[in-house]
């Protein structure tokens, strides 16, 4: 059945031979990100290196349309790096694959070797309906760093490399009954480490008098859950928050919410852009003692979490300072333990296709015992930093 599907998706997605007057735009990047940190649980440092090759094809033939994109990524870790863990590699994770098109070429103790289809759909679009199946990318987030109400694959809030957000297998029906308005009705199946599981939503989203309004229903990995979202502009500025409701293993509700403000300034002739958060996660961790059962929970499993605690504050501030080199700096605080983790970076465009950046990560917090036995969510974590180039075609 599934690799019935792809071999549709493929077919539909091509444009024949003969139709040599449509184009088939091919894009594509490639990626070199090296790092160095102190080891998890140990003293000393220790590198690590990921290689990621990247091809796009969007293939159109009357109100046909397909996306395809496979991905190479190519991983060297040593022992106990925590490149991974400040999200340097959240990309290069195996993903929830239901259709059966990603693989594992090697897989050794310190090199792993990954292929993964992460765009494989054919949409047709007629009138203000369109249907596109297959595997895709669908964010229903309204905050922007801290996303719990999004109910597909939130980005990781610490990966400073966040081009392509990665797709889920899922049938999408989309109709716009007004020009600010769209109807989703998404079905998602998915293979997660507990077994298959099926999302089926239906979600409206509108503008009313200045505010964008947004709710979905129905059930997120066959459990019952609910969200809202509301975002209001103010000239520069922007109020942004987005509230679920979800069912735990037992049935009982857990409450997920995000609260942020982010605006736009002029300073020094450049423009300085902030974002701040506040998110309450009731999957998350009250205290040290509960993150490790919280890591290894289903949503984490799932990939549901973005961070581990149950109350985090998020901020991001970039600030461009000449038109080819752009400054950031993100923080990320537990609030709860106290722990933190901040990472500054720079930017610099070295070409129209090729970009080059560097970033550090700096935790505090309290370490604890050992990593079964953390006394925070960030404090365990070493120092790290990172080089990357990036090549566009």
């Amino acid at each position: 059945m599934r690799r019935a599907l792809v071999a549709l998706a493929l077919a539909c997605g091509c444009v024949p031979a003969g139709a040599a007057a449509q184009r088939i735009p091919l894009s594509g990047y490639y990626q070199n990100v090296g790092t160095v940190s102190g080891r998890l649980g140990a003293s000393g440092a220790v590198g690590a290196d990921l290689q990621r090759l990247r091809f796009m094809l969007q293939p159109a033939l009357g109100p046909l349309e397909g996306e395809a994109a496979l991905e190479h990524t190519f991983t060297w870790q040593g022992a106990g790096a925590a490149a991974s863990a400040y999200g340097l590699l959240s990309s290069a994770r195996p993903g929830d694959d239901w259709l059966g098109i990603d693989w594992t070429i090697h897989d050794s103790p310190h090199v792993i070797w990954r292929q993964r289809v992460d765009r494989l759909n054919v949409a047709v679009s007629r009138g203000a309906w369109s249907l596109r199946v297959g595997r895709q990318a669908i964010s229903w987030a309204t905050t922007l760093l801290l996303t719990p109400a999004d109910p597909f694959v939130p980005l990781d809030p610490s990966d400073p490399f966040r081009e392509y957000r990665r797709g889920v297998d899922a049938a999408r029906l989309r109709w716009y009954p007004g020009p600010l308005s769209v109807v989703d009705l998404v079905v998602r199946p998915a293979s997660t480490p507990y077994g298959n599981t099926a999302t089926v939503l239906a979600r409206g989203k509108t503008t009313v008098a200045g505010w964008e309004l947004s709710a979905w229903a129905g059930t997120v990995h066959d459990a019952a859950g609910a969200g809202a979202g509301l975002t209001r502009s103010v000239g520069a500025s922007a109020l942004r928050a987005e509230l679920t409701l979800r069912e735990d293993s037992t049935g009982g509700p857990v409450v997920r919410g995000t609260v942020g403000l982010d605006r736009r300034v002029s300073l020094a002739g450049r423009d300085l852009y902030g974002v701040i958060e506040y998110q309450h996660d009731g999957f998350g961790a009250a205290g040290a003692a509960e993150l490790p059962a919280v890591a290894l929970s289903r949503p984490a499993a799932r990939g549901e979490l973005q961070v581990l605690g149950r109350d985090e504050a998020a901020t991001q501030l970039t600030y461009q300072i000449h038109p080819l080199l752009e400054l950031e700096l993100l923080a990320l605080w537990n609030l709860r333990d106290g722990s933190g983790l901040v990472a500054p970076a720079a930017t610099l465009s070295v070409s129209n296709e090729v970009t080059a950046r560097g970033g550090v990560f700096v935790a505090a917090g309290s370490a604890g015992p050992s990593l079964l036995t953390p006394a925070s969510e960030y404090g365990p974590l070493p120092a790290g930093a990172y080089l990357a180039v990036s090549a566009f075609f």
